[in-house]
């Protein structure tokens, strides 16, 4: 299985040839979204930036929201949380979604900045590749995001929505990723490629670059 990160929040899973992408954008938002092709389309809420299903090509099948799905052999989950000011009225709800393939579990955290209830956390445990947003707008503070992690143990960490490419505002990547404790930050990379049998053994970050 092939993950590359499309900018901002967005990402393409390629798993045999079936392609995801998650939470393509607006591009009128500062940053540019290449045509991007898809099977499957998830949008984990209606803010432009997350859920601008029109700049995906072809005839996917799009999600939108809280529920179960099957689609090919993606097993996906969405779960419903707080959108991204639960205060203001009209504030679209976020979707967290899991997806199983592969034998893998991949969760993406879409836009959520609220600090997740127990059993919403315990959804997430087993997590073992998680797509978390680190900056801006629909990103966790620090302290949560560490809660997140330390609570979900995931064996990679695939942050996105930062400054090395997006709209102006956006934090550095390495600055947020030093600030949550973690010391040793790889260079990015332009694809992960993963499998059940080479996971690493403990948490690992894998920065991307588009």
């Amino acid at each position: 299985m092939e993950i590359t990160w499309l900018g901002h929040a967005s990402v393409c899973i390629n798993s045999r040839d079936v392609l995801l992408v998650t939470d393509p954008y607006d591009s009128s938002e500062g940053i540019f979204m290449s045509p991007s092709k898809a099977d499957i389309v998830i949008s984990s809420n209606s803010d432009p930036k997350h859920s601008n299903t029109s700049a995906i090509s072809g005839t996917p099948r799009i999600i939108k929201g809280p529920g179960e799905y099957e689609v090919s052999h993606f097993y996906i989950t969405g779960t419903g949380t707080a959108g991204t000011d639960d205060e203001q009225i009209g504030t679209p709800i976020n979707t967290i979604y899991t997806i199983r393939v592969e034998g893998l579990v991949i969760s993406h955290l879409g836009a959520l900045n609220k600090k997740l209830p127990a059993a919403q956390m315990d959804t997430l445990r087993q997590t073992q590749i998680l797509i978390t947003p680190i900056s801006g707008e629909g990103s966790l503070n620090k302290s949560d995001l560490q809660e997140v992690v330390s609570a979900i143990q995931p064996r990679i960490l695939i942050p996105v929505q930062h400054g090395s490419s997006g709209p102006e505002g956006l934090q550095q990547p390495q600055e947020v990723l030093t600030d949550l404790g973690f010391t040793e930050i790889p260079d990015p990379a332009p694809r992960l490629n993963v499998t059940e049998t080479n996971l690493p053994a403990e948490l690992q970050i894998q920065m991307l670059r588009r």
